[in-house]
């Protein structure tokens, strides 16, 4: 299985309008609410795991890749959204260039960290990670990121 096996188009926003983090996430779980209809986990409890996890510590990484995400009792499968903010977003002084919003289950889906391993790989090779955040358009985001499409190990 491979990195874009996981990713649904549906869930691919490059380019998003948002003024803050915050912002962005919610538009990011907005999207997961229009387009999983038996995702029934109410969404302000989805926000406030959220939010806790990101208090705990911030899930920036050096490569400008923001991995917010909710592991949840109640659910037993795995979202991932991909995008881009429109405009630059900053967090703890660093510009978020990538966000990959991940939702699991508690027991942690076996996705999880493949994806995440995945992920930080592809933000390391610096010229790939600015073409594939510079997408203006879902085709292309998912063309660039088919690209290298990353084994799950």
């Amino acid at each position: 299985m491979t990195l874009l096996d996981l990713v649904k188009p549906e869930l691919v926003l490059p380019k998003t309008e948002c003024s803050s983090i915050n912002e962005l996430i919610s538009k990011f779980v907005d999207q997961v609410y229009k387009t999983n209809r038996d995702f029934t986990i109410p969404k302000e409890a989805l926000l406030h795991t959220i939010d806790r996890r990101e208090k705990i510590g911030g899930t920036l990484l050096p490569s400008g890749l923001s991995v917010p995400h909710a592991r949840l009792e109640t659910y037993n499968n795995f979202i991932l959204v991909l995008g881009t903010p429109k405009e630059a977003l900053y967090q703890e002084e660093r510009r978020i260039n990538l966000m990959a919003l991940m939702i699991s289950s508690m027991s942690g889906s076996p996705h999880y960290l493949p994806v995440l391993a995945a992920l930080t790989k592809i933000s390391r090779d610096e010229d790939y990670f600015t073409r594939l955040c510079r997408a203006e358009e879902k085709k292309d985001f998912i063309h660039i990121l088919g690209e290298r499409d990353p084994e799950l190990d």
